[in-house]
C-alpha cells in the first residue's frame, strides 16, 4: 500500500483536558458514483489489524465524471463509530488534499474538484467530483485529512496543521 494510514484525529476542544481522548479513525471509504449511466465505485482502506489494507481497487471508466463521498469511521467500536460528522462539524480546521499518481507508463488521469464548502467559503474536501481522462492504467489516489486550526486554514495551503489521515487507494482506469 506504500502509504500507511496516520490516524491521529483530531481532539474535541483547543484546550483539552486530561481525560480528553483523541478520537481514533481506523478506516476510510470512497464511494463514487458516475453522474451518467455506468457502476458505482467503492473501496475502504482499514488499519484495524495494524497494517493498512484495502478491500477492494477502486475501478473507474476512461471519460467519466463522477461525484464522490469520503467518510471516516472507527471500527474499533462496536457499533462502529461514524468519525465523518465530527470533521464536517469542524470543516472550518479540516481540508481533504487528494493527489492522482499514474503507475510508470500508465495513460490513466484522475482530476478531483472539491465541492463542498466551509462557512468561510473555504473548500474541506468530504465531497468532490472526480474526472477520469481518457486513458487507461493504474494509479494510486492520495487522500490526506489535514487538521488546520487557529487560523491555518487558508483554502490553498495543503501543507499546514495536523495530519490527521494519510492512505493511498489503488486506482484502475479501464474500459
Amino acid at each position: 500500500m506504500g502509504t500507511l494510514l496516520t490516524f491521529s484525529a483530531c481532539k474535541d476542544d483547543d484546550e483539552p483536558g486530561p481525560d480528553d481522548e483523541q478520537e481514533v479513525i481506523t478506516a476510510v471509504t470512497l464511494s463514487l458514483t458516475p453522474t451518467g449511466k455506468g457502476q458505482d465505485a467503492q473501496a475502504t482502506i482499514s488499519t484495524l489489524t495494524g497494517s493498512p489494507v484495502q478491500n477492494a481497487p477502486l475501478t473507474l471508466r476512461p471519460g467519466t465524471e463522477y461525484t464522490a463521498v469520503v467518510t471516516f469511521s472507527d471500527e474499533s467500536k462496536t457499533p462502529e463509530a461514524d468519525m465523518t460528522a465530527e470533521i464536517r462539524n469542524e470543516r472550518d480546521e479540516h481540508l481533504l488534499v487528494y493527489t492522482f499518481t499514474p503507475e510508470a507508463g500508465s495513460g490513466a488521469t484522475v482530476n478531483v474538484n472539491i465541492t463542498d464548502l466551509d462557512q468561510k467559503n473555504l473548500p474541506v474536501g468530504l465531497e468532490t467530483t472526480m474526472t477520469t481522462g481518457a486513458g487507461t492504467g493504474n494509479g494510486k489516489l492520495k487522500v490526506v485529512l489535514k487538521h488546520q486550526p487557529g487560523g491555518l486554514k487558508t483554502g490553498s495551503n495543503t501543507t499546514a496543521g495536523e495530519t490527521d489521515v494519510d492512505v493511498s487507494f489503488n486506482v484502475i482506469v479501464a474500459n
